[in-house]
């Protein structure tokens, strides 16, 4: 009967089992690196669906810029419960408005496009918003006293 901690008898039968083992090794191996590329493609996937829609927001952004200009000229036509709509649609879809008042200038957040005599506050010129915490569109400020 075979012992199954047998050691190998001949030259033949070691090169033949480290042939084995270094097979063996480089299967697990490749098995691992299959693994964390299958992880990675579903990762990019992912990401890939999430922003998906940026292109549509970005393009749906100048409309309330639009919209929210005529409901501050002509008050009262019911142009404020729409433009209320789309910030819900936005927040449905993970795109916030990035918030300007009592914050400081951030260059990630914030694009200063004009600047009086040291200027600390920041008044709100376009609305700027986040997608799922990214920056898809930098809100336009002026620096003032």
């Amino acid at each position: 009967m075979d012992e199954p901690n047998k050691q190998p008898e001949t030259e033949t039968e070691t090169v033949a089992q480290s042939k084995e083992e270094e097979y063996l090794n480089n299967w697990k191996r490749e098995r691992a690196d299959f693994t964390n590329y299958k992880k990675e493609e579903a990762r990019r996937v992912e990401e890939f669906v999430k922003y998906a829609n940026e292109d549509l927001v970005l393009e749906m952004m100048e409309l309330v810029d639009d919209l929210e200009i005529v409901a501050k000229e002509v008050p009262g036509v019911g142009l404020e419960n729409i433009a209320k709509r789309f910030s819900e649609l936005f927040k449905k879809y993970g795109v916030e408005r990035i918030e300007v008042e009592g914050k400081k200038f951030d260059p990630e957040l914030h694009e200063a496009i004009e600047t009086e005599k040291e200027g600390e506050k920041l008044k709100e010129v376009r609305a700027g918003y986040t997608m799922h915490g990214k920056v898809v569109r930098p809100a336009r400020v002026k620096l003032t006293k």
